[in-house]
């Protein structure tokens, strides 16, 4: 059995801000379960966008998504200067094929999969397909997943992370789509970006298709930064003088934050913490192995990275969030948005949920209030590098109905649905022909992401990866936060890892 998500029953709370569940999908469902259980009834108006903001204190953009997704599946239905009103009767399947997907909280990229499905059953009412979804956390999810697999009742489609994309490959747990279509894999394959599409394939033959890109790097308020004459770091001294500068009180009083930088560095953020530090040590060693093989620790490229690191984390921690080790990687954004802090390290994934926390719910708007740079660099000599990463779909090797999951993944793969979701949701297209129309003057956002692809790097495409991130996690969080003794723990992990690494060969 997979794991269920709670439930919100409670009609006067909706919103849970610290979930990890996007506030539009929780305030979907919400109206959704009311209709289901019959306490909101056919004709009933909703409150309005305007009454939704004020009531839950959220912006416009998450309370547009969901009333949208509502009339989408035919929940409610809008009529212009009137209101949303639910429908005369609950939307039904008749002689449906239902579509198993396990999927984590932070489902944004379900919004493809459904529109896909809703174009399949609009050309083809004769098989109409139903998605049957179950959610769980990130931390549950490879447990659930590979319970459900051992059982013999796996999903048919699962959203993958690209660095997991090996491991279950070379498990067998998810199938080769060149296996289904061939023809049409290729075709699709053409157009992907290069190391996007690297990071999908295994053994030559591609697994997952990819709903979005994203690199990590330095997110940063621009328009303080443009107030003070401030420029982004561009390298570590720089970085170190920055942080300096916004921890003077003259320069907190005028712009009201309470530190100077915050980012992952433990245990409870997961892999966030390994996708967003790893670039300092690619970019510590001019001979570091990157894209997709595991780096040795016990060297001293690494350890340079390591102490620089250690300059900000014990050095000036006073400069930090207290308790910046027991933070979840959704909240830092809040540090950001909340105006607490200048800058934090994080991924491009993370617009949507600062644009859920902001009324900065245009290119345009995030333009001029944010910025994100390319992790610095220890010289202005040293290229620049960052993490890439993305969300693909996969289908399960137990599948019963693989062909029909890979007809809505092409759907869901199309320009025009790749096109919408990235624009939606400011994210990279893992699609070459979709990023040339982002390239363009009148996406200044996605102009100045869309470069950045350039200095990406891949994380080790390994089996047990899961293993390998895990020791890493606690490398960083020990040596970084506890003070921990550097050469020690570093020699001490890379033993480990080898001794791993050497098992799973």
């Amino acid at each position: 059995e997979y794991t269920k998500a709670p439930q919100l029953r409670d009609t006067q709370v909706l919103i849970d801000r610290n979930s990890p569940i996007p506030i539009y999908f929780q305030l979907s469902r919400h109206f959704r379960q009311l209709i289901e259980m019959g306490e909101l009834h056919p004709g009933d108006r909703l409150p309005t966008e305007a009454e939704l903001c004020e009531q839950h204190r959220i912006s416009r953009a998450p309370v547009r998504r969901a009333l949208t997704d509502l009339a989408r599946e035919g929940y409610v239905y809008r009529r212009p200067g009137q209101g949303t009103f639910v429908a005369e009767a609950l939307p039904h399947f008749p002689l449906h094929t239902p579509l198993q997907l396990l999927t984590y909280y932070d489902i944004r990229w379900f919004e493809t999969m459904e529109q896909a499905v809703y174009q399949w059953n609009a050309h083809y009412p004769e098989q109409k397909v139903k998605l049957e979804s179950t959610l769980c956390s990130r931390a549950e999810f490879h447990q659930v997943l590979q319970r459900a697999v051992a059982r013999g009742n796996a999903p048919d489609i699962v959203p993958l992370d690209c660095v997991w994309i090996t491991d279950y490959a070379s498990a067998g747990y998810i199938a080769s789509l060149d296996s289904i279509d061939g023809a049409w894999v290729r075709e699709v394959s053409a157009d992907l970006e290069p190391l996007v599409r690297q990071s999908n394939m295994v053994d030559g033959q591609l697994y997952g298709l990819p709903v979005q890109v994203d690199v990590t790097g330095l997110w940063y308020r621009r328009d303080w930064f443009a107030a003070e004459g401030l420029e982004p770091p561009a390298t570590w001294e720089d970085w170190l003088q920055l942080i300096d500068y916004f921890a003077r009180p003259e320069v907190k009083g005028r712009l009201g934050h309470k530190y100077s930088v915050a980012f992952p560095l433990s245990t409870s953020v997961g892999e966030a913490t390994v996708n967003n530090l790893l670039p300092f040590i690619w970019m510590a060693g001019a001979e570091a192995p990157v894209d997709g093989t595991l780096i040795r620790l016990d060297d001293p490229y690494v350890h340079q990275a390591l102490r620089f690191l250690q300059s900000i984390t014990l050095e000036r921690r006073a400069y930090l969030p207290p308790q910046m080790d027991t933070f979840r990687w959704w909240e830092f954004t809040s540090l950001l948005t909340h105006g607490e802090v200048p800058m934090i390290l994080g991924g491009t994934y993370e617009w949507p949920r600062i644009q859920e926390e902001t009324e900065w719910d245009s290119e345009t708007m995030t333009h001029e209030h944010l910025g994100f740079a390319p992790p610095p660099r220890p010289t202005i000599e040293v290229s620049p590098a960052c993490s890439l990463g993305g969300t693909s779909w996969a289908i399960m090797s137990q599948s019963k109905n693989r062909e029909l999951a890979l007809e809505i993944l092409k759907l869901s793969a199309s320009v025009e649905l790749s096109q919408n979701f990235c624009q939606m949701n400011m994210q990279i297209s893992p699609y070459r022909a979709v990023n040339a129309r982002f390239a363009q003057p009148e996406h200044p956002w996605m102009l100045s992401l869309i470069p950045l692809l350039q200095w990406a790097h891949l994380r080790p495409a390994i089996r047990h990866y899961n293993h390998v991130s895990r020791f890493m996690q606690e490398m960083i969080e020990q040596v970084l936060w506890e003070g921990a003794p550097l050469e020690a723990f570093v020699q001490r992990t890379d033993q480990m890892l080898a001794l791993l690494i050497a098992d799973a060969a």
